[in-house]
């Protein structure tokens, strides 16, 4: 049974980089065969369809961008420190996840049947992340809020916008110095105080 799992695992590892590479309509199982040196027929023992497989490496890579999110954030108690470091951690996990990337965004998947279950569950680990930031910030009273579950809706909004600049346009951002802009603005707005 370990054995078969560690196969599956390679599978998976070996359609994230294709799948990565060519994405999901342009990669073929033969490819992924040949990236997890096997044969095309030893791989369908595994995986029913190129679905199901692209289905596994989308779970798995949201399971790394959550466990990425909760290590970088765990230690920290500053709401606002918390959340920089969550828009970070976000950012950077997202950006190692690129079949994530593509299953959340894209409409061309939007046949298959797990994409909406994911996006769903994506969006509402992201709010339930958000949100608790928020709370705790105005249980220590570093946050005043009158709507925290429409200042969590803004904020994921305003996160998904950086998204397309440092997904896509790789290399081209300074994404500390935007994720500190984007607070700023966020939390102490565009209104000079008197």
């Amino acid at each position: 049974m370990i054995k078969k799992d560690k196969k599956r695992e390679a599978i998976i590892t070996a359609a994230g980089i294709v799948f990565g590479r060519h994405g999901f309509k342009e990669a073929r199982m033969e490819t992924v065969a040949k990236e997890a040196g096997m044969g095309k027929s030893s791989l369908y023992y595994y995986f029913i369809s190129k679905e199901e497989l692209f289905e596994a490496v989308v779970e798995r890579e949201a399971e790394f961008l959550k466990s990425e999110i909760i290590k970088a954030t765990k230690d920290i108690f500053d709401p606002y420190k918390r959340m920089k470091v969550y828009v970070i951690s976000r950012m950077k996990a997202f950006n190692e996840s690129i079949n994530l990337y593509t299953a959340v965004k894209t409409n061309y998947l939007d046949h298959l049947p797990f994409i909406n279950k994911v996006r769903t569950k994506y969006d509402k680990e992201e709010l339930k992340m958000v949100e608790s930031i928020l709370k705790d910030g105005v249980r220590s009273n570093r946050f005043k809020l009158v709507n925290t579950e429409l200042a969590t809706i803004a904020i994921v909004t305003a996160i998904k916008g950086l998204e397309y600049t440092i997904v896509i346009q790789k290399g081209e951002y300074k994404l500390e110095q935007q994720v500190e802009q984007l607070l700023m603005f966020l939390f102490y707005g565009i209104v000079k105080r008197h």
